[in-house]
Order: structure tokens, then C-alpha cells, then sequence
């Protein structure tokens, strides 16, 4: 026997082969183990981050639920009404003072408006929401004459929506300022009290509204009338869209229609 030979084939002992298979299957044990903690562990974060921004409010959520927040408004004071869009056509908005404005009185509210007041006495600067479209309403029905007075003349920007209509009704005006037409002396404004509306309409853009009056009559009674008026959203505020080129609003016999009771004594 060749001892040099079988001591060659020797050096290594007989277990060395087992277990260098032994550490390799731990070394791969242990890698896959590595790997699949690496794996779940930025699943959890994906899954984390997803959550999160599907919570989150959307642009369009939230220009829904303030939708005055980044418009372009007209008065400053404006940024500080509500933004509530809750509906009047079967409720009227509160209202915290009537106030004396052109030939009556008209509602001021620090929700709704109108926060800015002219030197005419006309209060412009309301909500952009169906609360603010009434109040606008009311107000221009009672306190927007152009042809009375220098100061009212100016008020036909703010006021009135631009248009035909806008420059007849601001020519007219000039006309009764100059004494070259007679115009209404406002008694009949004057005598009237609001007590309540019905809403034909409301969009962003435009609403309308019968405003219910009494009116004394000459037997000692009273009398209703309706006195349809339009409002559209221009300029970043609401203005009297006009009934024509001669009449800012028309006025009816009441005819029985259901409104909403609101007014100065209600």
C-alpha cells in the first residue's frame, strides 16, 4: 500500500463534505429571509404612504365646501362672510339688523352682507351663496336709484351688471338728474314693508326672487305686491341683472303664491 497516497487522499476529514452543504443551505436560508423582510417591510411603507394621500381632501372638496376661498372678490370684507351654502328657498337666512338705505330699509347681516357701504348709503359686498343672492336682492330692490343724487350715479358699476340695459338705465338717469325727465319721487318705495320672498331660481352665476310687499292701499287696507328681482355674480360680487333698459325691476299684484316670511318685522 502506498502510504504518501492515502495520506493525500486524506487531508480533509470525511464530515467536511455535509456540512459545507449544510452552510451553504443556511446561507440561502438566511438571505431569503433578508430579502423577504426588505420586501414587506416596503409594502407596509407603500401601503402607509397610499392611505395617506387617499385621506387627504381633494382641490375640488375643498372649493366645494368654501367656495369663496380663492375667488376674486370685489371688497375686501367680503373674505370675512360666510361661506355656508345652505339653502333659503324654504328658510330665511337670519338677519341681525335692518337698516335705513335708500327709501326704506334694507338687511345687513356680518354672514351675508352687504359689508361695504357707498356714500350713497347703498350696501354692496355680499356672500357668494344663496343667502347672499337674497340679501342682494332685497337691498337693491329698496336702495339702488341712480338718478337721485351724484353719489348714487356711481353706484351703477357696483350695482348694476354690465350691458344694454345697464347704459339706458344709466342714461335715464342722467336725464332725471339733469331735470329733463321726471322721475318717481320714491313715496311709494318709502310706504312699503318686505315681508317675505320666494326663490325662482339659484345658480353660482344668477338667481331670482319675488319679493313679497305690503303696500298701503287708500281705504285704510294694505296690499301685496310682487317685485321680481334678478341678480347675476359679476366682478366678484352680486349685481341687479335689470328688467329693461327704462326699469331696473318690475313690480305685480301679489297673486297668492306661498313665500317664505322674512323681513324687518318678521
Amino acid at each position: 500500500m502506498d502510504t504518501n497516497n492515502e495520506n493525500a487522499t486524506r487531508t480533509r476529514p470525511r464530515w467536511f463534505g455535509p456540512a459545507l452543504i449544510a452552510l451553504v443551505l443556511l446561507l440561502v436560508a438566511a438571505a431569503g429571509w433578508t430579502i423577504r423582510s426588505l420586501t414587506t417591510g416596503e409594502d407596509e411603507d407603500t401601503q402607509t404612504t397610499t392611505g395617506t394621500t387617499s385621506t387627504a381632501p381633494t382641490p375640488d372638496a375643498v372649493e366645494q365646501a368654501i367656495p369663496q376661498l380663492g375667488e376674486d372678490l370685489a371688497w375686501d370684507c367680503q373674505a370675512q362672510l360666510s361661506t355656508d351654502t345652505s339653502s333659503v328657498a324654504d328658510e330665511a337666512p337670519e338677519v341681525l339688523d335692518w337698516v335705513a338705505a335708500g327709501y326704506n330699509v334694507v338687511p345687513s347681516s356680518p354672514e351675508f352682507g352687504g359689508c361695504e357701504r357707498r356714500d350713497s348709503g347703498l350696501r354692496v359686498g355680499f356672500a357668494h351663496s344663496e343667502a347672499g343672492a337674497l340679501m342682494a336682492a332685497a337691498t337693491y330692490a329698496m336702495a339702488l336709484d341712480p338718478s337721485v343724487s351724484e353719489e348714487a350715479a356711481k353706484n351703477v358699476e357696483v350695482g348694476i351688471a354690465e350691458g344694454p340695459n345697464r347704459d339706458r338705465i344709466e342714461e335715464k338717469a342722467q336725464r332725471i338728474r339733469d331735470g329733463v325727465e321726471e322721475g318717481d319721487d320714491g313715496s311709494a318705495s318709502a310706504s312699503t314693508t318686505l315681508i317675505g320672498y320666494s326663490q325662482d331660481h339659484y345658480t353660482d352665476k344668477a338667481a331670482s326672487y319675488q319679493l313679497i310687499y305690503d303696500l298701503p292701499s287708500g281705504n285704510g287696507l294694505t296690499t301685496k305686491v310682487a317685485v321680481q328681482a334678478d341678480v347675476v355674480w359679476e366682478d366678484g360680487d352680486w349685481k341687479l341683472d335689470p328688467a329693461s333698459g327704462t326699469d331696473l325691476m318690475t313690480s305685480d299684484q301679489y297673486q297668492g303664491q306661498p313665500y317664505v316670511e322674512w323681513g324687518p318685522r318678521s
